[in-house]
């Protein structure tokens, strides 16, 4: 009776989290995100996709195929924090830049995708930031991007 009882509290838990995880792509498809443009010192310029609330913040760019050629998503924060990231649910690598304000502070390149069933690294900035830039893995060097860069942004 026992293993019938543990039996169906295990498929209780499994529906739940598989209902969590189809309710999570479909909110995903149905956010409406503000953009922006941010100008890199050499004058590049990369289109986001604003993740200015804790929804959005944590879907990120997750459920994705791809992103948008020149286009990326900045975490915009309340505060500056040491504000952790990983790569669930995610299926292309990306570059991720920590700011503080308007200077880059840290650039980790080329974080990849976690394989199926492994758990993702969680990723933390040296310092605290209150934004995180996340563009495709390979730009922040294409587009020269150190630490200690300025950019600029516009919201629109």
């Amino acid at each position: 009776m026992k293993s019938k009882s543990f039996f169906l509290l295990k498929l209780f838990f499994l529906s739940i989290y598989i209902i969590f995880l189809i309710n999570e792509e479909l909110i995903s498809k149905e956010i409406k995100y503000a953009f922006g443009l941010i100008t890199t010192p050499s004058g590049d310029q990369i289109n986001v996709e604003i993740a200015d609330t804790i929804l959005k913040r944590r879907l990120g760019l997750s459920n994705r195929p791809n992103l948008k050629k020149n286009w990326g998503m900045l975490f915009i924060f309340d505060k500056s924090e040491m504000h952790s990231f990983w790569m669930k649910n995610m299926s292309f690598s990306l570059d991720i830049i920590w700011l503080e304000n308007y200077r880059i502070v840290q650039i980790h390149e080329n974080v990849m995708p976690v394989p199926s069933g492994k758990k993702p690294t969680i990723l933390r900035p040296l310092v605290p930031v209150n934004f995180v830039l996340e563009i495709a893995a390979g730009r922040a060097n294409e587009l020269n991007l150190r630490k200690g860069d300025l950019l600029d942004y516009i919201f629109y």
